[in-house]
């Protein structure tokens, strides 16, 4: 896969603190009513208006947390950036927020500026140039999301990101095909990698996003039942788009991680009824087993400063949530209530883990804090599964197969509220979020 083209950004001074303004929406509770913004975009080149328009209005209301009121109802039209708005006009339509934005094109180069005004306070608070090969138009678009969200919420914008899952095509007799994708967060530029020829599972992203490493078998027929044969796992680099088997065990390997700093893989490994946690040094090439025993220990998660690790393990009995030191010293239990609780995986800001949980009446998405407080529930369903979460740690991914055994991924926020589903072309499962743009 090429490199994106070059993307010019500036972020000029900001004129008023986020704290100052008006309007803060907090994404850490629940928002029922959504912030009213106007966006005023003048195009001198034309063609391009109502594309960015489109863009930016989905980035923004697909948050649930900003509704983008109809440039039909504007009282005034601003015929560039550097005009300054009548703010009683916008007060009228209710508007809380303008972003004016003027759209230059210049040969082959696209330059976007942007001036957001908090309407109510009738100040700017913010300004911003950003221009790139007209080709990115789209990401250039979501850059501008991703100020304007920046600026009202006081959290950092995910719109120019990616989102990579396991697409499942239902074949005859009861086969499937696995084949791993890749996508636009909002859907757009969606690829498939790899052909379908082997199952593929748990893709993940590097922190760089340069590459994500995967599980991967075949399968033969034994008695009547598939048995999963040349197991492995895997690293995909996303701009030669080549494949590197990374090791090849005795015994199946389950949910590869990276660590914060790219440099290990964080796995585990069954063997004969039991499953151990591993790390595998990506640059020497050394393995090393990091939990004992004849308990099933798997799922294991990174903290974003690499000091713990996170897992699920039957060893108290029951399947629990578990944190543990890096090197797999001072082990310590998590999670406390009635239930079984898998796939633990934790927020980039290191403040939440996020984990499925399940039991007899159904199946969780839920949250924690590390020291074990805090524990709630965010979605239920059918089959809920498999939580991965945004760059900036506010919004889950996660995979969802409801009564018809059709799959697919939905997103929800932190609060609970705002969930929604992320279509895909196939069913869907093992959702990943890029911690970068590309």
């Amino acid at each position: 896969m090429a490199a994106f083209r070059k993307i010019v950004f500036v972020l000029c001074v900001m004129f008023a603190s986020v704290c100052n303004a008006d309007v803060v929406v907090n994404v850490n509770k629940g928002v029922m009513k959504p912030v009213n913004i106007a966006l005023n975009l003048f195009d001198s080149s034309g063609g391009w208006k109502d594309n960015f328009a489109k863009v930016i209005t989905n980035d923004l209301q697909g948050t649930f947390l900003f509704r983008a009121i109809p440039s039909n109802a504007f009282m005034q039209v601003l015929a560039g950036s550097d005009k300054n708005p009548t703010f009683p006009l916008w007060k009228i339509i209710s508007a809380q927020y303008l972003a004016n934005l003027e759209i230059n094109v210049n040969g082959s180069v696209l330059k976007i500026s942007m001036v957001l005004y908090d309407i109510l306070s009738e100040t700017p608070v913010g300004n911003l140039t950003v221009s790139g090969d007209i080709r990115d138009w789209r990401k250039l678009a979501h850059i501008v999301s991703n100020n304007i969200y920046e600026r009202v919420t006081g959290e950092v914008g995910y719109f120019d990101t990616k989102i990579l899952y396991v697409a499942v095509q239902p074949q005859a007799r009861g086969k499937k095909t696995y084949r791993l994708a890749m996508m636009d967060q909002d859907g757009y530029d969606h690829k498939f990698l790899t052909d379908g020829g082997t199952i593929v599972l748990t893709p993940r992203f590097s922190p760089s996003g340069k590459e994500f490493s995967f599980f991967s078998y075949r399968e033969k027929i034994v008695n009547g039942r598939r048995i999963p044969v040349t197991a492995g796992v895997y690293r995909y680099d996303l701009d030669t788009q080549k494949t590197e088997l990374l090791a090849n065990f005795n015994g199946m390997t389950y949910a590869p991680r990276y660590s914060s700093d790219g440099n290990l893989l964080v796995f585990s490994l069954s063997d004969h009824g039991s499953s151990s946690i591993y790390t595998f040094d990506l640059v020497t090439k050394r393995i090393t087993r990091i939990t004992k025993g004849r308990c099933i220990d798997t799922s294991p998660c990174f903290s974003p400063d690499g000091k713990y690790i996170v897992f699920n393990s039957d060893r108290g009995g029951t399947q629990q949530l578990y944190i543990m030191n890096s090197d797999g010293s001072d082990v310590r239990r998590l999670s406390f209530s009635n239930g079984r609780y898998a796939t633990p995986v934790w927020s980039p800001r290191g403040d939440w883990i996020a984990f499925t949980k399940f039991g007899r009446d159904g199946f969780y998405i839920g949250i924690i804090h590390p020291d074990g407080s805090g524990e709630r529930m965010l979605a239920s369903g059918y089959l809920v599964e498999g939580p991965t979460w945004s760059p900036n740690g506010r919004v889950i991914l996660y995979s969802n197969q409801d009564y018809s055994r059709r799959e697919k991924i939905f997103s929800v926020d932190v609060t609970g509220y705002n969930k929604h589903q992320i279509k895909t072309p196939q069913n869907a499962i093992d959702p990943e979020w890029s911690a970068k743009s590309r």
